[in-house]
C-alpha cells in the first residue's frame, strides 16, 4: 500500500517536473524570438531612418544640411550631459539620504 503510494508520488513529481522544463523551455524560447524580432525591427528602422536622412542631405543645399547635422550633434551632446548630471545629482541624494 505504502509502495503504491510512494511509486504514484515518485511519477508525479518526475511527470510534473518534466512538463515545468517544457513549459519554461517555451517560454524562453517565445521570449527569444521576440527579442530577435524586436531587434530586427529596430535594425530596419535605423535603415529607414538613414536613408530618409540622406534623401534630406541630397535635397537640402548642402550649407543648409551642415547646420543641420552641426545642431543634431550639438542637441545629443547636451541630452547626453543633462542626462549624466541628472544621475550625478541622483547618486548625491542617494549618499546624503543613507
Amino acid at each position: 500500500m505504502l509502495t503504491d503510494l510512494r511509486d504514484i508520488i515518485i511519477i508525479f513529481g518526475i511527470s510534473s517536473s518534466f512538463l515545468l522544463l517544457l513549459i519554461s523551455t517555451i517560454l524562453v524560447i517565445k521570449t527569444f524570438l521576440k527579442i530577435r524580432k524586436l531587434t530586427k525591427f529596430i535594425e530596419d528602422s535605423l535603415a529607414e531612418i538613414s536613408d530618409i536622412r540622406n534623401k534630406v542631405k541630397n535635397t537640402i543645399p548642402k550649407p543648409v544640411s551642415s547646420m543641420l547635422d552641426g545642431a543634431i550633434t550639438i542637441k545629443t551632446i547636451l541630452d547626453k550631459l543633462f542626462i549624466k548630471n541628472r544621475k550625478e545629482k541622483k547618486k548625491k541624494e542617494k549618499k546624503n539620504g543613507k
